[in-house]
Parts: structure tokens; C-alpha cells; sequence
């Protein structure tokens, strides 16, 4: 599975997690009680925020990563009034991306030329 994918999941997992949290909360408080409620919505959280880390931990180059988070948070609510946080952070998201596969691309050209890679 590709880092991009196991990205996407995380994100679907990780939003899963919260959203179907609260629906095990309400639906466990009114079908039984307020504690069972609290119980599956724990389960609930713990399972899928469990496996959206395991996906995230396994991922090998985050280059990318920094601007699928600004995307992210660009189309989330805003936490500040107005578009002006979110260019910010996309940009900044952006940059620092182009700034990890920059680093990433000078090392694997700088290993390729070693002698002894070369064998």
C-alpha cells in the first residue's frame, strides 16, 4: 500500500473515530444507559483512532505530509475568522512539503553517486 492511501485512511479512520464516537455516546444514552453510552463510545474511539495510528506510524516518506495537513485544516471550520489563516497554513504546508522531497531528492542523488552503492 502506497504512503499517499495509508495517509487517506488515516485521515478516514481518525474521522470515523471521532464522528462515529459521538454517535455510540447518543445512541448508547438513549437506547440503554449514560454509562454503556460512554463505554461504546470509548470502544469505538480506541478501535479506530488505534488502527488510523497504526496507518500513520507505518508510513515511510512524509514529504508530502505536511501539505495534506494544511489541506486539511484549510477545509475544516475555521478556528480564526477569516481565509487568512487558512493560506497561511496551506502555504506553509505546501512549502514545507516541497522543502522534505527537496532534502529527500538531494540525499537519494548523493547516495546514487557513491562508488560502492554502485556494485
Amino acid at each position: 500500500m502506497s504512503d499517499r492511501r495509508r495517509a487517506v485512511l488515516g485521515f478516514v479512520f481518525l474521522a470515523l473515530a471521532m464522528g462515529l464516537a459521538v454517535v455510540a455516546l447518543i445512541g448508547g444514552s438513549i437506547g440503554w444507559d449514560f454509562k454503556t453510552g460512554v463505554i461504546l463510545s470509548v470502544g469505538t474511539f480506541v478501535v479506530l483512532a488505534g488502527f488510523s495510528a497504526y496507518l500513520f506510524i507505518s508510513i515511510r516518506n512524509y514529504a508530502w505530509f505536511p501539505a495534506v495537513v494544511g489541506g486539511l485544516y484549510a477545509v475544516l471550520p475555521d478556528l480564526v475568522a477569516g481565509p487568512a489563516d487558512d493560506a497561511g497554513v496551506l502555504l506553509l504546508g505546501a512549502a514545507l512539503s516541497g522543502l522534505l522531497s527537496w532534502r529527500r531528492k538531494r540525499k537519494v542523488e548523493r547516495d546514487a553517486q557513491k562508488p560502492e552503492l554502485l556494485n
